[in-house]
């Protein structure tokens, strides 16, 4: 797929599912976006790659013109855009959803169970740790005392 037929095919998608002037917006949107990333030195292949499919982009850019308004759907694609770090960015989860709401922006992350189950086993880790370490500094003061307690109680039973 070229840059071409990846903006005709998102036209298409987008035309009779918001306004003209959005469905316009939004490919001009892109077509930026092209332009800017191969200034950077990044080939029309990575970019499409990065991008996807243009009818689920297309999907997502209509589902947030019915969420927000159609005014305010070429604002929510780009508030998506920065939010999920652009398309070819590191961030490949394909759970991920934003959501646009007048006022302002709500992003929401689901993450893979794996990965929270990694995250939680670190927090358990990094709790041992530290309490291990505090015991370790606490242990060469404590025994002493513990010891002189328990000499002092010896002698008091007697």
């Amino acid at each position: 797929m070229t840059k071409t037929e990846f903006l005709e095919a998102l036209r298409r998608a987008l035309n009779g599912n918001m306004a003209a002037a959005s469905v316009e917006d939004n490919l001009t949107f892109y077509d930026t976006y092209f332009k800017t990333e191969t200034a950077k030195g990044r080939t029309e292949s990575d970019i499409l790659s990065g991008l996807g499919d243009p009818r689920i982009l297309a999907r997502t850019l209509i589902d947030a013109a019915e969420r927000a308004g159609d005014e305010y759907a070429h604002e929510a694609n780009e508030t998506q855009f920065r939010a999920a770090g652009g398309p070819g960015s590191q961030n490949d989860y394909q759970e991920e959803k934003f959501t646009q709401r007048t006022g302002g922006t709500v992003n929401r992350v689901h993450m893979p169970g794996w990965l929270i189950a990694i995250l939680v086993l670190m927090a358990v880790v990094v709790v041992i740790s530290v309490v291990g370490s505090l015991m370790w500094a606490v242990l060469p003061y404590l025994i002493p005392i513990v010891l002189v307690v328990y000499i002092i109680r010896l002698f008091r039973k007697k």
